[in-house]
């Protein structure tokens, strides 16, 4: 009798399907083909090659044939895993011709992959209307919602900014300096140009602050502020995009907001047209906004990036930091970039947050050290102030400063100083007397970068005044980064010191802005919430003065 087939068959299956799972993993093979040009069909030279979301595996260049082999060894993926490989070239503002990344999943062994890169539309449409941020959150939740908490989110609006350009952002932001009211009709101040970047670069540096009227515009540095931002030049003394950075807003494929730039090669284009700019990893994309000069008297306005490149972190090697490493720190866990992708490892994600100078991140990137001892009738102090940031201390918009405030005393009788540096006069407010918070003429040190200059080119020099109405630097006090700055000071002891104890406390404090500035617009906190001056670090140290002379070292 003839045995049923069909039972055979379908005892044979199952049996064969667990003797292929029981089986050992086979080794990948190697994935080859060529990256060519999707419009001529040429091959395309120098094309990065390499596996999605996975920078750990090395990546392989296109040859000039456009030919790749991506070796694999069997270690790189998990049971079931199809990989998706992509190719992407890194955008060069000089080309002629450049390209959106691509992905594809490909099989263990595949030859004669060809993958075909898009290029990136040279026509820009007639007309461009930035959408605004919410857009992006739809698919970058996450991002969005760490820049929303960002001073970038509030750039277009800033209060601060509103009372120094037309006296309108807070209830007394018409006291004292308002540039509108002191400068020629139709002089901008070229404020728009960073804090609303998306909307005054269709007439650049001509949009006056006050009359921000898009979404775009109103979300102030927004995820296409900085997306869209194709290339930054070396002339980082021009400011944005007046001469330093480029905007492209290409035609076509999807949407003019859907071409976007970015850090990383492997984001495809399914629904973004993703670019690679490896500028995006380089402190000089953010000089952009950070770095710039009057545009008439080549006065200093911000000099943060040139802050960085004499820094020690500037420097090849381990200690080297960038903007990004510190501004935009890598995220400790695994997720996603958008909605759908690959899941990225640690390191691939990074913060939007663009936290600056806050309490927590001062006190750990400044130090305060003191140092006392007694000579003969005098207490000497010694104070170090260590700047650790990538940047000087202070850093950033002018008016931004720093004090150093000493008290020494004896049984709580303050002591008279005898030499050493003072407080300067710029500590104090205008009002008449003395107020709480004037610290000029005590013992201590400021450090601040003092611009001078005419208001509106007219009139007598004055000082300090905004980085417009700068013509040059009265004086820069600034630490740079991983300097220290040294001062000593001496105070008299009164008779009858010998057994007693001396007491000195310092203070380094940050301030958002000029104290008579704060006072007189009467700012109170920042438009994020925090306070207008922030206590870097207090020291409080003791010395018995003890005969013979007694020396301490420095905590």
């Amino acid at each position: 009798m003839r045995p049923d087939t069909r039972v055979a068959k379908a005892t044979a299956t199952p049996l064969l399907l667990l003797a292929l799972l029981a089986a050992p993993p086979q080794a990948l093979a190697d994935i080859s083909g060529t990256v060519v040009d999707a419009t001529s069909a040429d091959p395309i030279e120098g094309a990065v090659v390499g596996i999605r979301a996975r920078p750990d595996i090395p990546t392989v260049t296109s040859a000039a044939d456009g030919s790749y082999v991506l070796p694999l060894t069997g270690d790189e993926f998990g049971d079931g895993v199809i990989p998706e490989i992509y190719a992407s070239v890194a955008y060069d503002h000089a080309a002629p011709v450049n390209y959106h990344n691509e992905a594809m999943q490909v099989f263990d062994g595949m030859t004669g992959v060809a993958i075909a890169l898009q290029r990136i539309p040279d026509t820009e449409p007639a007309s461009y209307t930035p959408p605004s941020a919410g857009t992006c959150a739809g698919c970058h939740g996450n991002y969005f919602a760490q820049w929303m908490s960002s001073r970038h989110a509030g750039a277009a609006i800033n209060p601060w900014v509103r009372d120094l350009f037309s006296g309108d952002g807070t209830a007394g932001g018409a006291a004292g300096y308002v540039f509108r009211d002191t400068h020629d009709p139709g002089e901008t101040g070229f404020c728009a140009t960073c804090h609303a970047p998306l909307e005054d670069v269709f007439t650049p540096g001509q949009l006056m602050f006050d009359e921000v009227s898009s979404e775009a515009g109103l979300d102030g540095v927004t995820c296409l502020g900085c997306h869209q931002l194709a290339h930054v030049n070396d002339d980082v003394a021009a400011l944005h995009h007046l001469g330093n950075g480029e905007y492209r807003f290409p035609d076509g494929m999807g949407g003019t907001f859907m071409h976007v730039w970015g850090p990383l090669p492997d984001v495809d284009t399914a629904v973004m047209r993703s670019s690679w700019s490896p500028q995006f990893e380089d402190p000089k994309f953010c000089a952009s906004c950070h770095e710039y000069d009057n545009p008439d008297t080549g006065a200093p306005g911000q000099t943060t990036y040139s802050e960085w490149l004499a820094s020690p972190y500037a420097e090849p090697g381990p200690g080297h930091r960038t903007c990004q490493n510190c501004h935009m720190p890598a995220l400790d866990t695994v997720g996603y970039i958008a909605n759908g992708g690959p899941e990225r490892p640690v390191g691939q994600r990074h913060s939007h947050a663009f936290v600056g100078a806050t309490p927590t991140t001062l006190a750990a990137n400044i130090d305060l050290r003191l140092r006392l001892e007694r000579e003969d009738d005098e207490l000497v102090v010694v104070a170090e102030v260590e700047n650790q940031c990538g940047h000087n201390f202070p850093t950033g918009i002018s008016i931004r400063n720093a004090l150093l405030v000493l008290d020494a005393s004896i049984d709580g009788v303050p002591l008279v100083q005898s030499a050493g540096d003072t407080v300067p006069w710029w500590a104090d407010d205008e009002v008449p007397g003395q107020q709480p918070g004037d610290y000029a003429g005590a013992p201590g040190r400021g450090f601040a970068k003092l611009l001078q200059g005419r208001i509106n080119g007219q009139g007598a020099v004055e000082s300090p005044v905004l980085f417009i109405d700068a013509e040059s630097v009265a004086a820069n006090t600034a630490i740079p980064s991983g300097a220290t700055d040294t001062s000593s000071y001496r105070f008299v002891l009164p008779p009858g010191f010998e057994g007693k104890t001396a007491d000195v406390q310092a203070r380094l404090l940050y301030r958002r802005a000029w104290r008579a500035l704060a006072v007189t617009k009467g700012w109170t906190q920042t438009p994020s919430g925090m306070p207008v001056e922030i206590e870097v670090k207090a020291v409080d140290r003791q010395l018995i003065l003890t005969d013979p002379i007694f020396h301490d070292g420095f905590e």
